[in-house]
């Protein structure tokens, strides 16, 4: 039976890696640091801010990191204010069928706490989750397994009566090592080999419920 739900959030219940990617390559541009789209498209999936600028920058001392990060934060801020939009199209609905159930719904996000708050705001996640953990809540970023199991304890659930949503390996790996039930999303088709099932849109976690 599963009790609670910790998801993963870009990728998974919004759609801003795009948005991200272009914000980093603006950022790292600024900076004299040459990373293409594609390749912080593809390689920077549920990695924390702070190791995502190491892996690109990797003598960065403290005040690198708080000012490429500043940067990264003020592109990408720009972009959404421009309109773009944040949610796929059945995000809310899922989750408060979920918690309908009475099914506790957590985020496990690598997204730094500087965008996270707006980001929650803007998309109205907000007001229809249970928690919410960041990767700058706990000591290890994804794929270590630190930020689910402070989701799960959050919501007060047992891990292996819980649920692990990610459109990443780097979500499924740790969401295995806890013994939890992994889901991996993908809305291209692509499937996770590890997984414990492969989905192409939330409305599918229903039937796992």
């Amino acid at each position: 039976m599963i009790n609670g739900i910790a998801s993963d959030l870009d990728g998974t219940l919004i759609d801003t890696a795009k948005l991200l990617a272009k914000a980093w390559e603006e950022a790292f541009k600024s900076e004299g640091i040459d990373v293409g789209y594609s390749e912080l498209y593809k390689n920077t999936k549920g990695i924390s801010s702070k190791d995502i600028i190491r892996k690109y920058k990797t003598e960065s001392s403290p005040e690198d990191l708080n000012r490429i990060k500043e940067k990264r934060k003020s592109n990408f801020i720009n972009l959404v204010d421009q309109g773009s939009q944040l949610l796929y199209p059945e995000t809310i609905k899922v989750i408060n069928e979920i918690r309908g159930k009475k099914i506790k719904f957590a985020i496990s996000t690598g997204m730094s706490r500087d965008l996270l708050g707006k980001v929650l705001k803007l998309s109205g996640l907000d007001q229809v989750v249970d928690a919410v953990v960041s990767s700058d809540d706990v000591n290890n970023g994804k794929p270590a397994p630190d930020i689910f199991l402070e989701a799960f304890k959050r919501i007060n659930v047992n891990p292996k009566y819980g649920m692990v949503v990610g459109d990443s390996e780097n979500d499924i790996i740790p969401g295995k090592k806890i013994g939890a039930f992994t889901v991996f999303i993908s809305r291209e088709g692509n499937k996770s080999s590890i997984a414990d099932a492969n989905i192409t849109n939330l409305e599918e976690l229903l039937r796992f419920l």
